[in-house]
């Protein structure tokens, strides 16, 4: 009997170690995923706040982009350009294409108002645009008044000078299937939707939801 009660005895020792055991662990475990939990949460933390200064540096890059696009539209606000006129191997820019707007259209600009005029690269197998910059913006006005006159006479095409990001938008402005006709005028770019609405257009803007947003104005109205 003595035996026996020794053996329990025993048993309930290697017992009460085990649960011992096993209790201490337990604790351990959850002292480690205490930690964790901390960690994540740190993790978390700095996550968001991570992402926070990634859109506040999108926001301000998107912001000087724009800007910087604005200011250098404003800066060619008195160029244009003259597409597919001939080009000669010795022709006298500016002189020689001042001759033919005086004779051909009575337009007489003094070589003293072009700050510069040359050619810029251009599409192969085509003449290279000329690029005009003028003194002043009375004298760009005189010359788009006769605008139509000049590319009847002389074949040619006339456009202002627009920033690569401001072409771009024009070019998605004219694929859209909201938008019946785009145009750059004075510095901006404009779009007219389905219903003949006329609409700003800057180079970030979503076209989908712009033009969604006017949808919904029209049925709400």
């Amino acid at each position: 009997m003595s035996e026996v009660k020794s053996e329990v005895e025993k048993l309930k020792t290697n017992y009460d170690s085990k649960i011992s055991h096993l209790h201490d662990k337990l604790n351990t475990i959850e002292f480690e995923n205490g930690n964790l939990l901390e960690k994540n949460a740190s993790l978390h933390s700095d996550l968001r706040k991570m992402r926070e200064v990634v859109d506040e540096n999108n926001k301000k890059a998107t912001e000087s982009v724009r800007l910087g696009n604005w200011n250098e539209q404003y800066s060619r606000k008195k160029n244009v350009k003259i597409y597919h006129l001939p080009e000669n191997r010795n022709e006298d820019l500016p002189h020689s294409l001042l001759n033919e707007l005086k004779n051909q259209v009575k337009l007489d600009i003094n070589p003293s108002e072009v700050v510069a005029m040359h050619r810029i690269p251009g599409k192969e197998g085509s003449p290279r645009p000329v690029l005009i910059k003028f003194l002043r913006m009375d004298t760009k006005i005189s010359l788009l008044r006769k605008k139509k006159a000049i590319n009847e006479a002389l074949k040619v095409r006339i456009g202002d000078d627009i920033t690569k990001l401001n072409q771009g938008l024009l070019n998605r402005l004219y694929q859209h299937d909201n938008i019946i006709s785009s145009w750059y005028f004075n510095g901006h770019v404009y779009g007219s939707d389905e219903e003949g609405t006329r609409h700003r257009f800057e180079i970030f803007d979503d076209i989908n939801k712009k033009t969604e947003k006017i949808k919904c104005v029209y049925k709400i109205t």
